[in-house]
């Protein structure tokens, strides 16, 4: 009887130890997507379609994204400090990123100035940071209505006579699911080291 009693704390110790090591990592990817500065919402949320001008010059909508998760940030190529720090840390995310991972994704730069980023200057822009990455521009009334559904803001700042003016922008990541819908974003900072876990867990979640 003892034996019976003592093989079967055996076998159940040992089936708790397995099950711990199978749940290890929804615990981790749990403790991941509710960090700081990752913002996941309950519910997901319509994205109206618009339509933009890609760095190759060619129409796109945004329902052309469909069928992978999207990462879309509001940025212009004049932009002299988060535009090129966020593509710069995107670009070693993705590639630290297994490939299956990285193959669920696609970067977005979405232009708040479509007065002077024409697809002739995001072209060299995105491809000097990342070939896979997409800018968009072209279409400032579908801007300004993207931007109000995605909770972001951006405006013009004057410098003085002379002086190019600037474009104040939120610098949050915006997480797209492969539906389309709005489904949260990432604050900064964006490095590599922060990102790449938290993508990977995401891409669990966005199934």
């Amino acid at each position: 009887m003892k034996k019976a009693i003592v093989l079967f704390l055996l076998l159940l110790a040992a089936w708790l130890t397995g099950a711990g090591v199978a749940y290890a990592p929804q615990w981790q990817q749990a403790q991941l997507l509710q960090q700081d500065g990752l913002m996941l919402f309950p519910r997901a949320l319509a994205v109206t379609d618009q339509t933009f001008i890609n760095q190759q010059g060619q129409r796109m909508a945004l329902s052309e994204l469909q069928g992978r998760n999207v990462l879309l940030f509001f940025g212009y190529t004049f932009c002299p400090d988060i535009c090129p720090t966020t593509l710069a840390d995107l670009s070693r995310t993705w590639k630290q990123l297994p490939a299956d991972i990285r193959e669920q994704w696609q970067v977005v730069l979405v232009s708040v100035d479509p007065e002077r980023d024409s697809p002739q200057s995001l072209q060299p822009y995105m491809a000097y940071f990342n070939k896979s990455f997409l800018g968009l521009t072209g279409n400032a009334d579908g801007l300004g209505v993207l931007a109000a559904e995605l909770n972001a803001v951006y405006s013009k700042v004057e410098r003085g006579e002379g002086v190019a003016y600037l474009m104040d922008h939120s610098a949050n990541l915006v997480i797209l699911d492969k539906q389309g819908a709005y489904r949260g974003y990432i604050a900064p900072p964006h490095n590599s080291q922060r990102l790449v876990p938290v993508l990977q867990a995401l891409s669990a979640r966005l199934q």
